[in-house]
């Protein structure tokens, strides 16, 4: 048996091993997977010592022996394929029984370790589990014995390869017959194939499945009614595996914090309040820190740890008091502190490895009574840790990352897209992930409000309306746009339908090369505005971004200019305002529509008006019973008009005055093929969603 193990082995690593495994890569593999092969190993323990010590007992304990009630329950059905023995059937049987079945029994786990196939590893270790846990109480207190040694027969495997049985009863009993753990486990092998990349072991484990089955048949070592059992158990394993190799666990296993994680974390925020305490009493400011926001709420991404530490002050304390003494407890405890300005300022910075904030704020008793939209926060954070169950913690999880992976997760003004207190809501009240992705097909634009509980509220116009259940006058949405919204819905309908992690974790964008990009621009009319970019933060900088967007783009239209689309960039100190145009480059003259002829009064002026005019190329003429008149443009070159009239667009107050300080380039496309605007233009010509890439 040992020389035929080596000669599959050298035949499977041929056609089933990718030729380009790296020594490196394997060790890799192994230390990722070294957890399930653990599981695995201490199932076989298990097993060997049921067989080889426990059995006994319990047989004895028993004291009966089931096969009789099978029998009553199939017949003789077994029994006629010993009848029907052939000698090339018996060969061929005993060699996939004996020598190919546990040959893939060891292999398959090898496999996936060598090619790092974690998740196929995953469902064998799991699965295989299952599988025990259900088939060790029949083994134990409902023997059945084999279908051959009931009958008094001749053992098939000792007929072809002598005195096997000596070596394969050390590996089950004559009685741990249902369910078929042949049966279970091959078919765990050959689903556990598929969640491979490797199609051709996946159907190498299928054809090994099918003639296993076959085998215990025809050799009679097992009945039916244990095959049948076995077909069950695996069903039961299957939906387990299944279920812990969904996209949605497979995004937690990355995304939820470990035990180690949440340690170092807990051992940083108690330090910072610490610290604060102690500031707090060497200083005498009279305020207490209270740990806020996603850490509070054991809602945060493992990647993504914001420490937020409101300092709580009495009503009583001016408010110039608690700025200063808010900004300088900041400044005190944490790294590299920077000012940053909402409502009234905070200071962020480091603290033992993790991003964190310190937030002055008042102390009330109920949120009515607030001074500053911040003294809400701490009544955001208790409601959510007293409605949000431990279970439900990781569907928050999910929705934040899924919103993070297509362009929606964050309230700030460059993301316009959910908040995470909104995340927490949303799951509060739809009770899972997978649930709010399917009420998404009931919302309608311009009537989604959604009331965490039934309250009074005024009446909102946003796109979406999520009722603050701490303050029902406030809309936890109010900063989610209406595109954003829109790509949010689209996003659920298309996850629904085709679940991918790529919705979470979107593929990183490989940059077109300048070359590529200007060729597949090169039948497009785009030109460029580079302004320098102020020195204010982002929440206030890009809602003007957006609005001198918006006034460029109505007077270019203005002057006769289409814009089909636009689109802006930040990059470093610069910002990049992009339009495309149906024509850059307009007609010498423009015709301006005058009067029907009917209304004399009006047609009389427009002939005078245009008859002397300088600017008109032809005297007015009538055409179809309407007055018309030949104008010669005032700007034909986009260019030209962009020069001189931008500092005179409706433009954002701190880019005004950058465009009138520093002043601005207008750019044609070939000065828009910039190194560091790659990726911008791959993703621009691309036009698939993040998903999709």
């Amino acid at each position: 048996m040992g020389i035929s193990n080596l000669i599959l082995l050298l035949f499977a690593v041929a056609a089933f091993l990718p030729k380009k495994e790296k020594k490196r890569k394997i060790v890799k593999h192994f230390l990722e997977q070294r957890f399930y092969l653990l599981i695995i190993i201490t199932v076989v323990i298990i097993h060997l010592t049921e067989v080889n010590i426990l059995d006994s007992y319990a047989t004895n304990f028993v004291g009966k022996d089931f096969a009789p009630m099978f029998r009553s329950i199939e017949g003789d059905t077994v029994r006629w394929f010993i009848s029907h023995w052939t000698p090339a059937l018996i060969f061929f049987f005993v060699v996939i029984y004996l020598i190919i079945y546990p040959f893939t029994l060891w292999f398959s786990p090898l496999l996936f370790i060598l090619t790092g196939e974690k998740k196929a590893m995953r469902s064998l270790a799991y699965g295989l589990v299952v599988i025990y846990l259900l088939a060790l109480p029949f083994y134990l207190f409902l023997p059945v014995t084999n279908v051959y040694t009931y009958y008094g027969s001749t053992s098939a495997l000792n007929s072809v390869i002598p005195t096997v049985e000596n070596f394969f009863y050390t590996t089950t009993t004559h009685n741990n017959c249902f369910p078929s753990l042949h049966v279970a486990v091959v078919l765990l092998l050959a689903k556990s194939a598929s969640f491979t990349n490797n199609k051709r072991y996946h159907y190498a484990t299928l054809i090994v499945a099918v003639t296993v089955i076959l085998s215990v048949i025809y050799l009679s070592i097992h009945w039916l009614t244990d095959v049948i059992g076995s077909i069950f158990v695996f069903l039961i394993a299957s939906i387990v595996v299944d279920r812990e190799n969904s996209i949605e666990k497979e995004v937690l296993r990355r995304i939820v914090p470990s035990f180690k994680d949440r340690k170092v974390l807990n051992q940083a925020v108690i330090t910072l309040i610490k610290r604060v305490k102690e500031y707090c009493a060497k200083t005498r400011i009279n305020a207490t820190p209270l740990l806020v926001g996603s850490v509070a709420k054991d809602t945060y991404l493992k990647d993504s740890v914001d420490i937020d530490l409101f300092i709580l002050f009495p009503k009583s304390t001016p408010r110039e008091t608690l700025e200063k003494q808010g900004l300088s407890i900041g400044r005190a405890v944490l790294r590299k502190p920077e000012e940053r300005y909402a409502e009234h300022p905070y200071v962020r910075g480091r603290f033992n490895g993790f991003d964190a904030e310190i937030v002055p704020c008042y102390r009330v008793k109920k949120p009515s009574e607030k001074m500053s939209a911040v003294d809400r926060t701490p009544f955001h954070t208790n409601y959510v840790k007293e409605h949000l169950p431990v279970w439900k913690k990781n569907e928050v999880r999910l929705l934040k990352q899924f919103l993070k992976g297509i362009g929606c997760y964050g309230a700030e003004a460059e993301v316009e897209g959910f908040s995470g207190y909104l995340c927490e809501l949303l799951i509060i009240k739809y009770g899972s992930f997978k649930r709010l992705l399917k009420a998404t097909k009931e919302w309608r634009e311009g009537k989604i409000v959604i009331k965490i509980k039934e309250t009074p509220t005024p009446e909102f116009f946003d796109p979406l309306v999520v009722i603050d259940p701490v303050d029902p006058k406030r809309n936890v949405a109010s900063a989610l746009s209406k595109e954003k919204l829109s790509l949010f819905i689209y996003a659920c309908k298309e996850y629904l339908h085709k679940p991918r992690i790529t919705f979470f974790f979107p593929r990183e964008t490989k940059p077109l090369s300048l070359k590529e990009i200007e060729k597949r621009l090169s039948n497009m009319q785009i030109i460029g505005i580079e302004i320098p970019k102020p020195d204010i933060i982002p929440d206030n900088l890009y809602p003007q971004i957006r609005k001198s967007l918006k006034g460029i783009i109505v007077s270019c239209e203005k002057e006769g200019f289409e814009v089909t689309d636009s689109r802006f960039v930040v990059q470093n100190d610069r910002i990049y305002l992009l339009l495309k145009v149906k024509n850059v480059l307009l007609s010498p003259t423009v015709t301006h529509r005058g009067p029907p002829d009917g209304e004399k009064q009006h047609v009389k002026v427009f002939k005078e008006k245009w008859s002397i005019n300088k600017d008109a190329v032809r005297k007015p003429y009538l055409k179809d019973g309407r007055w018309y008149v030949e104008v010669k443009r005032k700007y034909r070159d986009l260019k030209t008009f962009l020069k001189d009239k931008l500092p005179a667009v409706s433009l954002g107050k701190d880019i005004q005055n950058m465009v009138m300080k520093q002043g601005f380039t207008v750019l044609p496309l070939r000065d828009l093929l910039k190194e560091d605007l790659r990726v911008f233009w791959t993703q621009y010509l691309d036009g698939r969603m993040p998903w999709e890439r």
